[in-house]
């Protein structure tokens, strides 16, 4: 990468910071995916899939921060917490190309024929508040487009919980990135079980350190040397470093 677009990537990167502090996740992933990848604007990378729209998030962390990472949870049985390092390849596949919307699907069960759709980002953000289960048959009657029994058009509400069941399962095996688990065993009772991965919070959380260390870098060379934060900015990392060093030496 040249210098400059080097340059353009941190401006990029520290407005979008500044601009989506104080936003929700889902808010926050739609601003830097919109920021990085501008090709799509806000509107269509909210009718991305939340799979693929976490696979784009997996690819900007690891083209900005690495391509490992590492969780931390707590054990629900006798609370031991646990460190879980792998990497990116471990988990997805980052896309090639920017996605795009995806068509209907289509079920059929005992007789129940459903046509829906996966849930995207602008599921979540219009989803009040509420229990994860109204939350989740929200989102079900969001998703489904159309219902029929026998050839013969019925309400979502008269579909069987076990069909509205299958629906779910494969909304899940067709997107599979949209609730990642990932398997965890505790070394101390050997309780088994699996923790959500949110690459969404992750990657925020990752660049909310970059940012928030790269401004005291900038804090610390602007008041010993008087230079602008443009000036400092504009530096390479290896220089910036270096500058830093003889300021602490």
């Amino acid at each position: 990468m040249s210098a400059a677009a080097a340059t353009a990537l941190t401006d990029t990167l520290l407005q979008a910071w500044e601009t989506l502090h104080g936003a929700t996740t889902t808010d926050r992933s739609l601003g830097l995916l919109g920021a990085v990848w501008p090709e799509l604007d806000r509107e269509q990378w909210r009718q991305i899939s939340i799979g693929d729209r976490d696979a784009c998030l997996f690819l900007l962390q690891e083209s900005l921060f690495g391509a490992q990472l590492q969780t931390i949870a707590a054990c629900p049985r006798c609370g031991l917490r646990l460190e879980s390092n792998f990497g990116v390849r471990d988990v997805c596949t980052p896309p090639a190309l920017l996605p795009q919307p995806r068509g209907h699907l289509q079920l059929t069960h005992d007789g129940y024929h459903v046509r829906f759709r996966l849930p995207c980002s602008e599921d979540l953000l219009d989803l009040p508040s509420a229990d994860i289960d109204v939350a989740a048959a929200m989102l079900l009657q969001r998703c489904v487009i159309e219902v029929q029994h026998d050839d013969v058009p019925i309400a979502l509400s008269k579909l069987p919980i076990d069909v509205q069941q299958h629906v779910s399962e494969s909304m899940a095996a067709h997107d599979p990135l949209a609730d990642l688990q990932i398997a965890v065993n505790c070394p101390d009772c050997g309780h088994f079980w699996s923790a959500t991965m949110d690459i969404a919070a992750y990657l925020w959380g990752e660049l909310d350190d970059w940012a928030q260390d790269l401004l005291a870098e900038v804090h610390m060379l602007a008041r010993h040397y008087a230079w602008s934060e443009r000036d400092i900015l504009t530096m390479s990392p290896l220089r910036r470093r270096f500058y830093l060093d003889l300021v602490q030496a």
